[in-house]
């Protein structure tokens, strides 16, 4: 598994992360911020059966931990965190040097809870385990300590082949690599077998340096990982002399070119661009590990990139997205993905043809609203939209625009590449949309279930959204039969209505239970989904669906089983 630590281009921001964390934020779990902060989490920390004094504990959210309270453990292992805020709030041990068993892969050490009003929530425990430590030293092939050199921990099982294992969240990515004497130490490792490597695979962007790059190699010689040896972390020690010696560095080379109008054939300034190695899934190519210079073009319409190893990959035009003013920077255009291939030579005069970005407009109106309290709050949130490729493109990732709504409801984006666009709200911290929800698209009068097709050259103006405003609130428990949930499995609530197809809404926490609120009346549907990111499900794959009906002021419970015996049980 490996850990960046310096990466030499500025990543992008996917644009389909976005549209799936607002729609969920959209839909999902919102907290009041005038809510008062009378909430309380407790419980016990352990190393093995005995306490364990001293640890901080925080609750918050992934990025800010310790934003909604902190405590430490008491001399028998005890906290409590008072002061919590209504919502969903993360608590999770500062502890460095321990791992919990069975991490989870996205959330880390961490468990989640949906706090009610005034709620205090009792046996949040961790177990805790001392982690391993590994370190070494990396030289070149003259012996000099090479410095800021990446290690990569790959978990195998006995036998060397490659094993699914989940690690922490580490904050300190800096242990990672090597200091100015190429020595690195990894510490709170869990326990397990592993081969350990230093240096990049050809024909990836994850490391491009324009000094050339070290290929891969295993400890203690080994450019084949097959070639590897395997080196034993036993829990609480720590494993030395670890030491990798790399060969000379590989020849990385340059690859410029320029980015013209495609009917034209002028250059384009500013205009801003990534690129990425191509892969192939099921016969269908994709764009992977996209990232970008961070430069645009210059007066002459021209860009470079450094350090690019052999392997194929292909450039196309990707105009940046500035999430803080919810706007793209540069000139609107577009273009295909432009391949090309690295071999043993610089490429030089590739030529992206960038076309004129499409526009789509329309209005927004409202479905069946009268108060005005809440339609004074509208002016405040932005429609967000999503462009997916046509399908049998080569596949990048979506790209973002949104649009104010004006006092008349209408809105314009411009920019847009061809594809399949789809709609969704911003409010003014980027998720709270004060109650309001797409109830369905139209184009020209006719529904559009899954987004909006805009095709090369067309001018779209006839779009309406049509929100819904509500105060409905479905309340949830997941109840699990057989076995306790494994930490490495996650529960995802998606919700769907006629028109809107499903979408993620909540994510129900460590006892289970769920919210989603302000939601319109009417019909849903209620999907839970189970997730295995570590080994097999315990049992059969876990998907249950729920109609439910939704009455503006009011709760409506929901209730899911999930029978989590092993399948000879079942």
């Amino acid at each position: 598994m490996t850990y960046p630590t310096r990466p030499f281009y500025q990543s992008l921001i996917l644009a389909g992360a976005m549209l799936a964390c607002t729609a969920a934020a959209a839909l999902g779990q919102t907290s009041d911020p005038k809510s008062r902060a009378t909430g309380a989490v407790s419980g016990r920390v352990t190393v093995g059966d005995k306490p364990a004094p001293g640890i901080l504990i925080t609750a918050g959210s992934v990025n800010q931990p310790a934003s909604a309270g902190r405590a430490t453990s008491d001399a028998d292992g005890n906290y409590r965190i008072n002061g919590l805020p209504t919502g969903q709030i993360m608590v999770m041990p500062a502890a460095p040097l321990y791992i919990l068993p069975n991490i989870n892969p996205m959330l880390g050490p961490g468990k989640t809870l949906n706090l009610a009003p005034g709620e205090a929530v009792d046996g949040i425990d961790f177990k805790l385990t001392r982690g391993a430590v590994i370190t070494g030293r990396v030289t070149d092939a003259d012996g000099r300590p090479l410095i800021e050199e990446r290690i990569t921990l790959l978990p195998v099982d006995e036998n060397g082949a490659p094993a699914r294992q989940n690690f922490p969240r580490f904050q300190n990515y800096q242990m990672y690599q090597t200091d100015d004497r190429g020595i690195y130490r990894i510490y709170g490792v869990p326990a397990g077998h592993y081969k350990v490597s230093v240096g990049d695979d050809p024909g990836t962007n994850a490391s491009l340096r324009s000094s050339g790059y070290y290929q891969r190699t295993y400890y203690p010689d080994a450019t084949d990982a097959a070639k590897a040896a395997i080196v034993d972390l036993s829990e609480g020690a720590e494993t030395k002399n670890i030491d990798i010696s790399l060969g000379r560095r590989a020849q990385t080379y340059a690859v410029s070119g320029r980015i013209v109008d495609a009917d034209t054939g002028k250059p384009l300034p500013g205009v801003s661009f990534a690129f990425g190695v191509i892969q192939k899934n099921q016969n269908q190519k994709y764009i992977a590990g996209t990232s970008s210079p961070g430069t645009p073009t210059n007066s002459l319409g021209e860009f470079r990139l450094d350090g690019v190893g052999p392997g194929h990959y292909a450039v196309f035009v990707m105009e940046r997205y500035d999430f803080s003013a919810n706007a793209t920077t540069g000139p609107s255009v577009f273009s295909d993905p432009l391949t090309f291939e690295v071999v043993d030579d610089d490429v030089t005069n590739l030529e992206i043809k960038a076309q004129q970005g499409l526009s789509l407009s329309g209005v927004v109106t409202i479905d069946g609203i009268s108060d005005q309290k809440p339609l004074a709050t509208l002016s405040s949130l932005k429609l967000g939209a999503s462009v997916t490729p046509p399908s049998g493109s080569m596949r990048i990732m979506p790209e973002a625009r949104s649009s104010a709504i004006a006092a008349d409801g209408s809105f314009s984006m411009t920019g847009l590449r061809p594809g399949k666009v789809s709609f969704y709200l911003m409010g003014p911290n980027g998720s709270d949309t004060k109650g309001f929800s797409i109830a369905r698209t139209e184009r020209g009068g006719v529904a559009q279930d899954r987004g909006v097709d805009i095709q090369p050259g067309e001018i779209v103006s006839n779009v309406r959204i049509v929100l819904a405003h509500g105060t409905g609130v479905i309340r949830g428990q997941v109840k699990f039969e057989g076995a306790t949930l494994p930490s490495d499995l996650m529960m995802f609530v998606g919700l769907s209505r006629d028109g809107l197809g499903t979408r993620s809404a909540a994510q129900p926490d460590a006892r289970g239970q769920f919210v989603i609120e302000n939601l319109a009346a009417g019909t849903y549907e209620v999907n839970l989904q189970v997730v295995s990111f570590g080994g097999r499900m315990p049992g059969p794959p876990q998907q249950q669906r729920q109609t439910v009906t939704v009455t503006d002021g009011a709760e409506t419970p929901v209730l899911f089983t999930l029978n989590l015996s092993p399948k000879d049980k079942q």
